[in-house]
């Protein structure tokens, strides 16, 4: 189960979804250097389901760069809010992995209609537009609302091939 400390906040939608994610999926991990690449199972196959979840961290920039978000839950039946718990459980797992407090921007390239109807609804970030990209793509950023929440649900994995994507 995730713990909260006494002195963390969650929004109501979290409070809402939260249990319903914790128990029908789960969150594995492997490390390559500063990257992080997640993996996102469900319980009842333990079977992953993710396509690819990678997060890298630039500690002189300021800097908490998703390099990929596809966690593959839009597949799977009454999971439609289930991907907003996903992200903010992986970029604060993220955070605690390398000991980020405050005063770190989360940045993404992604699709303008992706951020219109994902990431600007987010109500635990405070995502908005930083760069118009290529084609349709557009950089968006957000300040990291660092809460203290127990994320040793999460599993490693040892970095392999098979797992880890980036490595290919």
């Amino acid at each position: 189960m995730v713990a909260l400390h006494p002195l963390s906040i969650l929004s109501a939608f979290m409070t809402s979804h939260l249990p319903e994610f914790l128990h029908r999926f789960g969150i594995s991990y492997c490390i390559d250097g500063p990257q992080l690449e997640y993996f996102i199972y469900q319980k009842k196959t333990s079977l992953d389901i993710s396509c690819s979840v990678t997060v890298s961290f630039n500690k002189a920039g300021g800097q908490i760069t998703v390099m990929t978000f596809y966690p593959g839950l839009y597949l799977h039946p009454d999971t439609h809010y289930l991907s907003a718990v996903c992200f903010f459980l992986i970029t604060h797992h993220f955070a605690m992995f390398h000991n980020i407090e405050c005063d770190f921007q989360i940045i993404l390239n992604t699709k303008r209609q992706v951020f219109n109807h994902f990431y600007s609804g987010l109500k635990d970030f405070d995502f908005h537009l930083l760069a118009k990209g290529t084609e349709d793509n557009v950089y968006i950023q957000s300040l990291f609302p660092a809460l203290i929440i127990d994320t040793s649900v999460f599993n490693e994995r040892a970095l392999s091939y098979e797992y880890c994507s980036s490595q290919a």
